[in-house]
């Protein structure tokens, strides 16, 4: 049985995010859920889960908060996962996406003063 993509990533194809709404709603959804956890190597942690789903040990001992919410299995939508499994043939692609959320996920959310 061949398995299609949910994204078609051509190997001209250049990332823009303003083309993946959805990346865009994970994302917001990540920071949130995140956002009460440590900062520390949160970006690496996320990209490299959603991209290969692999961890590095010391990344696991430096933030287990972090870590035990993205191997949980509630924090993703599979959307960038998806994009990432789509785009595994253009790494200029690949790099874009990468460099995006690794720069999304360092942002830090708003205080909201109350």
């Amino acid at each position: 049985m061949k398995l299609y993509s949910r994204y078609l990533v051509k190997s001209s194809d250049r990332f823009n995010p303003e083309l993946f709404l959805s990346i865009n709603e994970e994302i917001a959804s990540v920071n949130v859920q995140t956002a009460h956890l440590s900062e520390v190597l949160k970006p690496e942690i996320i990209v490299s889960f959603v991209k290969d789903h692999s961890l590095q040990n010391d990344w696991v001992m430096a933030n287990p908060g972090l870590t035990t919410l993205v191997t949980s299995g509630s924090l993703f939508t599979g959307s960038i996962e998806a994009l990432f499994e789509s785009c595994r043939n253009n790494l200029a692609f690949r790099q874009e996406l990468e460099n995006y959320l690794k720069e999304k996920f360092s942002e830090h959310l708003p205080v909201n003063p109350e």
